[in-house]
């Protein structure tokens, strides 16, 4: 069980807490390739309802200065916009076996001093 919160009003979010507030966009796209559909398919159907009001009360924050709460929110919220395309575009799995290999993928950030 996790030890990271959540803002009262969406409490009922913290079972995808240790799986999916993430936050790097590394960490977010591994696990997006690492899950089933099935997986990924419960986080879009509990995230997507909540977005409208997840994304109202973070605008409420500097995004530089957000309380540990609403950044494990901040991180839900990013997961969910970042893996939500499957779904969103029908697809039958999260990979495509003639793809380029995701694992070969670098990722370079602004935090990497590039």
């Amino acid at each position: 069980m996790t030890t990271r919160t959540l803002p009262a009003p969406f409490s009922d979010l913290a079972p995808f807490v240790d799986d999916w507030a993430l936050p790097t966009e590394k960490t977010r796209f591994e696990r997006l390739h690492r899950v089933s559909l099935a997986e990924l398919r419960r986080f879009y159907d509990a995230m997507l309802p909540r977005m409208d009001a997840v994304l109202d009360h973070l605008d409420q924050f500097d995004a530089d200065e957000l309380p540990d709460a609403e950044r494990t929110l901040f991180e839900l919220a990013m997961t969910f916009s970042e893996t939500a395309h499957p779904i969103d575009l029908g697809w039958k799995d999260v990979d495509f076996e003639d793809a380029y290999p995701w694992h070969r993928l670098e990722f370079r950030t602004v935090s990497c001093g590039l």
